[in-house]
């Protein structure tokens, strides 16, 4: 079993503090398996598909694991349970001082909003596929870069994707039929736990059309005209899906930039094997490894961090921003070839000020500095392997 890297931040977090750690993710990511890790044992272990623990839950969820005593317990999809954020808050309530709570769900950091307050009684952590730089102890943003490891190629991310199962098993053939049952089973099962969608045929057509928007504006005029449905439809469809963790956007940045458009946002995919293009797949395979880092970073107490894109109305843009705290923290710029520093690049490092400047490059071992515009261009795998 491989040790993900969010289990000792847990264990050392949520855990030592007393607190319910909440994990989210994709589907088929590995959150049972990594909450199994962190309760050391399967008779730990509670999920709401096994029927017997689902009516003794509703009955009294204390007394459902009632013969746990020490050591942490594993709750898996509770979410399902309509009054889940009530009985887990008196769960807490009654016997969180005795043992951990680990609670993990596909869309669990929807579910637990609203309704009864959880407020100061977990910590929420949000699990992402492998990347190249895959380690026990991510560095802290402060330490990214500085000490790059190569856990799994970036061949084999572009070949296999990062879900564990397709990854590990490398077979390409597997992994595309893997890639296309679970879209399947996220519209058929997860949708159906979720909300209640009349027209799963016309979502199905959305979801096979949106690979060929991965990196360009995301626009959902022209997504209403190709299904068929509603602005309004539309628009929540792609909310739905990026709550499922299907697809995530990436949004423009305005803040200090003169003459910034307010541009609609771009759409990334956490499947990336639905994506046929090398270069596509090679930058939406870099925002992956971004969101993790900003959401690692973030999850851990580090800061604020998001993933942005910038765009002016002169034409100029830059692929993706990482900011902390609200500022501007890193640029990076895909390029397949180029391995002179991008003008927009150049530019904005210059106007934002920003210390982190990066136009990555499918170059293997290319890595070269450029002092004049603050920028270094360098090899993809090399730059994704000193991220988290």
């Amino acid at each position: 079993m491989i040790t993900r890297y969010l289990e000792h931040a847990i264990r050392d977090d949520a855990l030592a503090d007393r607190k319910m750690a909440f994990v989210s993710g994709p589907r088929q990511v590995g959150k049972t398996t990594l909450g199994r890790s962190l309760i050391g044992g399967r008779e730990n272990e509670f999920s709401w598909d096994d029927q017997r623990f689902r009516r003794a839950w509703v009955r009294d969820p204390v007394a459902a694991i009632a013969q746990k005593v020490e050591g942490p317990v594993l709750l898996d999809e509770i979410h399902k349970d309509r009054r889940w954020k009530s009985r887990l808050k008196g769960l807490y309530d009654l016997r969180g001082d005795r043992f951990g709570i680990v609670v993990t769900g596909s869309a669990c950091d929807f579910f637990r909003r609203g309704g009864d307050s959880l407020m100061g009684r977990y910590i929420p952590y949000r699990l992402h596929p492998f990347s190249v730089g895959e380690r026990v102890s991510p560095p802290s943003p402060d330490r990214a870069l500085s000490e790059p490891v190569v856990a799994f190629p970036v061949h084999d991310l572009l070949v296999l994707g990062g879900f564990p199962e397709p990854l590990l098993a490398g077979s390409e053939a597997k992994a595309h039929r893997w890639s296309r049952l679970r879209v399947e089973r996220l519209i058929h099962e997860d949708l159906r736990d979720f909300r209640n969608v009349r027209d799963v045929q016309a979502l199905r057509v959305l979801t096979d059309l949106l690979p060929d928007r991965v990196g360009s504006l995301l626009s959902m005029n022209s997504l209403r005209e190709d299904v068929g449905v509603s602005y309004a439809t539309v628009r929540d469809w792609v909310s739905i899906l990026e709550t499922l963790y299907h697809c995530f956007l990436v949004r423009p940045y305005a803040g200090r930039l003169t003459r910034a458009l307010r541009a609609a946002p771009k759409l990334y995919l956490y499947d990336i094997l639905q994506i046929e293009s090398r270069a596509v797949r090679l930058e939406n395979l870099v925002a992956l490894h971004l969101l993790k880092a900003c959401q690692y970073w973030t999850d851990l107490a580090y800061g604020q961090f998001d993933l942005r894109f910038l765009r002016t109305r002169d034409g100029l843009d830059v692929d993706f921003m990482v900011t902390r705290d609200r500022k501007p923290f890193l640029l990076v710029e895909c390029k397949t070839g180029r391995t002179t520093p991008s003008p927009a690049l150049a530019k904005f490092a210059a106007e934002l000020k920003t210390r982190h400047n990066y136009q990555v490059v499918d170059l293997p071992g290319h890595d070269r500095m450029y002092p004049e515009h603050g920028v270094r261009v360098l090899d993809v795998e090399r730059f994704l392997a000193g991220l988290v």
